[in-house]
């Protein structure tokens, strides 16, 4: 066996017979990919890392040694990853090279070119693209939901002042005019929807009523055939414009009736896999979100859960696992406000952190040896971004 840091580390026995591997590409969703990697780790799984060049972030962590090719370029592209692959494939003659799905980017890729991928070796256990992105899509995942039953936030068809808050959302998660990766934008002032409308190309986009609540997380893995696995999390805290998730719990069902509708949904249509939905509590009625059919930022809190990311290949049954554990990402919450952000606080956050304090100290994705390093150099970049704020502000001050 090489060193610890070695993606050859020791397998159970039920990997050692089916000789399974999983492979990531990673440089995207970092936290995602070391939740599972120490899962990984401590079940004797096998998995090989395809580096994005550069300064990937999995090069600050222990599983460095994992990383067993790098992309030749910094951009997605179908024929440099399969090139990457390729040294995967030569490396690991005879064994299964599953692909686990981290980041939305890299998995369209992979299904527009699965053709290929497959032909090299990679077994690619997703939906096709175009259920994928039904799923992945904010309006068209909207109107399968809606149609077995689920509430939507209200939507805004002719967008004036008065409507604020609001949300706008993209029909597709890339531009089909201009190429452009899209995201949700949350906006609060006339002059920030002034400015989206200038902007943004408002094609691109409809409209919703921005929502307060609570929010919580329908954690799923839909097998081919039986019933799916669920879990859920409660969400404390998020990064500004609804961007990560900095805090939160596991929880019980909060609501049955969504889960049911929610599974209808997924069936009816024959999704497997994993996804990640989003619901808001709002006055009582639970309004669907979106949807990440991927593995999602903090996948630990999941994994605490009983769910088991070697499912994707019928490699594992799920477990009961933890109902009460806690996920925080600090140097997150440092970034956000180092920069000058305001992160949303869902209600009776501060309680639900505080109340164990033991576990919160526990709970942070990097604070553990084997990710230091990473957890150093993000609150480092936070510093570094108050830093150049402040000599920002004093060289206006000078003019």
């Amino acid at each position: 066996m090489r060193s610890s840091q070695s993606s050859s580390i020791p397998r159970s026995s039920e990997s050692v017979v089916d000789c399974v591997r999983y492979v990531i590409f990673t440089g995207a969703n970092e936290r995602a990919v070391v939740a599972i990697c120490r899962h990984f780790r401590r079940s004797g799984i096998a998995c090989s890392l395809i580096a994005r060049p550069g300064q990937d972030p999995l090069r600050k962590t222990s599983f460095v040694g994992w990383i067993e090719a790098v992309r030749g370029v910094d951009r997605l592209e179908a024929d440099d990853m399969l090139a990457a692959f390729t040294q995967i494939k030569a490396r690991h003659a005879g064994e299964r090279l599953i692909f686990l799905p981290t980041a939305e980017s890299i998995i369209r890729l992979v299904l527009d070119k699965r053709e290929a991928f497959e032909a090299a070796g990679l077994e690619v256990p997703l939906v096709d693209k175009s259920l994928y992105e039904r799923v992945s899509d904010k309006a068209s995942f909207l109107e399968l939901m809606a149609g077995v039953g689920m509430s939507l936030p209200p939507r805004i068809d002719r967008v004036v002042a008065s409507d604020l808050p609001m949300v706008a959302k993209p029909f597709h998660e890339v531009s089909p005019r201009s190429g452009r990766k899209l995201y949700p934008e949350l906006i609060f002032t006339e002059q920030a929807l002034e400015a989206f409308l200038a902007g943004r190309g408002g094609e691109d986009y409809f409209f919703q009523r921005y929502l307060d609540g609570r929010s919580y997380y329908f954690l799923a893995f839909f097998p081919r055939s039986g019933e799916p696995t669920v879990r859920y999390q409660e969400n404390l805290l998020q990064q500004p414009n609804g961007k990560s998730m900095l805090a939160a719990r596991l929880c019980e069902c909060p609501d049955p009736w969504s889960e049911q509708c929610l599974i209808r949904g997924f069936q009816s249509v024959g999704f497997f896999g994993f996804v990640m939905v989003e619901l808001i509590e709002a006055n009582g009625v639970f309004h669907l979100i979106e949807a990440n059919p991927r593995l999602w930022g903090p996948f630990e809190l999941a994994i605490k859960a009983g769910l088991r990311p070697e499912a994707i290949a019928g490699a594992a049954g799920h477990e009961r696992g933890s109902k009460r554990a806690l996920y925080l990402w600090t140097s997150g919450l440092a970034l956000s406000l180092f920069a000058g952000g305001r992160p949303r606080r869902y209600p009776q956050y501060l309680r639900k952190l505080v109340s164990r304090p033991s576990a919160l100290l526990g709970a942070d994705i990097y604070l553990r040896m084997d990710t230091l390093r990473l957890l150093g150099h993000e609150l480092k970049s936070a510093l570094g971004l108050t830093i150049h704020q402040v000599r920002s502000r004093l060289s206006e001050t000078n003019l």
